[in-house]
């Protein structure tokens, strides 16, 4: 599967489950209101003891864990500074059955854009730094393709989503390309901003990426050394970590298993060190109750304040206003989504890998109140993970589950993969032969792709981009058109009176804000 293929099943599935849990007001989803007349409606919750919630809420959990089929689950809850649910389900892997358990590490994924912003707090609370700091400031060497956004963005720009980065913009140069992180960040000045400067909101990894980096530029360390030293090590959560390695060599770790075609499979772990301020934490649900209890207790825990109140409070409130509805709002805090909702709030972070994780973390600050949720399973531990959330709001908002949040957002997730479903490459009429395969062989490049290396190899015309040992094929189309074997995209090299193509297009790289367009550099 290409990486543009991949990137539209986790906008598709992250899509549906906001859906499933938000009423529709605008064309941006919004969260879900309470029953009007409910307590909920003024902020007081259905029962004076949360304890009293959990019978139900774990039958529910477990249904939903029955349901789905995930292979493993952890779910905590933390209330007042007290765990008040934790609960593992299942196996960490399908073969060896080896249960998960609390201290089963899983990968974060998109929930370490949250401990990113609050690594950063930690250094705004500290005075070493401020939200609306540049990044120049730190890092005069930073370049983007726009000279008033290079000199002007701040950490707030790039941790509220509101840079004008394009979305998800540079993931294909990770996952498609295999380049390094500097590598990456080198090509930042040939990438267009599509996005209105502090006007848009467009989710970015590589914006987090860049907070994150230039946050521990200031510190003059490694951002991996120094969320550990200044978050994991103080909130006592010494199985968590930045590295992929450390996940993958964990003794006591969650296998992946996407499913593909209705079949269940072991997947390849997602090494996300190239985003790892994005993407790249993984813990245990031990850990994530700590982290939990510090987001819910105003970055207290255990006595000891880790994190500034103020500067923490500040990654909860939105920075960039998303949606208006009659009761309520959506915002982009800093790492965080906010929702604010019949004078209720709540913040959130979802995390998925299509190989086959899904994660989310929800607090409600003035309640003092977290959940965590993780499954080693896509894309239903992804809708799951929203119905685990989504249900204890309910209950503890009104004091019941009336809704079927999985079952919703299920179907809408099967009508939107049947929309999206690849339909047949229609041929032209009377297609024109393709050339001698040599024809196209060469290298092509371009500023922010780099190169590309179109190869034949027994007989069969393949293209590798960047560093990957990994190709795709084309075989003929129409003439000098050539389509993917995947049927996802084309190719049409230019004519020329030479031996060689002079240029190519590839309509995988055709972007809003790059072309396609490459140029024959040699053989």
């Amino acid at each position: 599967m290409s990486f543009q293929s991949t990137l539209l099943i986790i906008v598709l599935v992250c899509a549906v489950v906001l859906a499933s849990g938000c009423t529709q007001q605008t064309s941006v989803p919004q969260p879900a209101a309470a029953t009007p007349g409910t307590p909920a409606s003024a902020g007081t919750p259905a029962a004076a003891d949360a304890t009293t919630l959990v019978p139900q809420f774990d039958a529910y959990t477990e249904m939903l864990f029955e349901e789905s089929g995930v292979p493993g689950m952890a779910v905590a809850i933390v209330k007042d500074d007290k765990v008040i649910y934790l609960r593992t389900f299942g196996v960490r892997n399908v073969t060896t059955k080896e249960p998960v358990t609390p201290d089963t590490k899983f990968q974060l994924a998109s929930i370490s854009k949250a401990v990113t912003g609050t690594l950063i707090a930690s250094m705004v609370g500290n005075g070493e730094l401020s939200w609306d700091d540049t990044i120049v400031s730190v890092d005069p060497d930073f370049r983007l393709s726009d000279p008033y956004v290079t000199q002007h963005v701040t950490f707030r720009d790039l941790m509220a989503h509101r840079s004008g980065l394009p979305e998800y913009g540079t993931d294909e140069l990770q996952y498609d390309f295999g380049y390094s992180r500097q590598e990456i960040l080198d090509r930042l000045r040939y990438l267009g901003l599509p996005g209105a400067f502090r006007s848009s909101y467009a989710y970015s990894n590589i914006g987090i990426t860049i907070a994150g980096i230039t946050a521990a530029k200031k510190a003059k360390k490694p951002f991996e050394d120094l969320v550990t030293e200044r978050i994991f090590i103080p909130a006592g959560m010494h199985n968590t970590s930045a590295r992929f390695a450390d996940f993958a060599s964990s003794a006591d770790r969650v296998d992946v298993f996407p499913m593909q075609a209705g079949t269940t499979f072991a997947g390849p772990l997602n090494n996300d060190d190239v985003n790892s301020p994005a993407g790249g934490v993984s813990s245990t649900l031990n850990d994530m109750v700590r982290y939990a209890r510090m987001q819910a207790n105003g970055g207290s825990l255990d006595g000891r304040q880790i994190v500034n109140a103020s500067a923490l409070r500040e990654t909860h409130t939105p920075s960039y206003i998303r949606s208006y509805s009659g009761t309520g709002m959506t915002g982009s805090g800093l790492g965080w989504n906010t929702y604010l909702e019949n004078g209720r709030t709540r913040v959130e972070k979802d995390g998925l890998f299509s190989h086959g994780i899904a994660t989310l973390i929800t607090v409600w600050p003035e309640e003092k109140m977290a959940l965590v949720v993780m499954t080693n399973r896509f894309p239903e531990g992804n809708l799951v993970t929203g119905s685990v959330s989504n249900g204890w709001n309910e209950l503890y908002s009104t004091g019941r589950i009336e809704k079927d949040w999985y079952g919703d957002a299920e179907k809408h997730l099967q009508a939107a993969f049947d929309a999206m479903a690849p339909q047949p490459v229609e041929k032209p009429a009377n297609p024109k032969p393709a050339r001698d395969l040599a024809y196209y062989c060469g290298t092509y490049t371009q500023d922010y792709y780099g190169t590309v290396r179109v190869v034949e190899e027994s007989g069969k015309l393949l293209v590798y981009p960047g560093h990957s040992t990994t190709p795709f094929a084309l075989v003929p189309y129409d003439g000098d058109t050539l389509i993917e074997t995947s049927g996802e995209g084309i190719v049409t090299f230019s004519t020329g009176s030479g031996a060689n193509a002079p240029s190519a297009w590839f309509s995988r790289y055709e972007k809003t804000w790059r072309n396609g367009m490459f140029v024959r550099a040699g053989p």
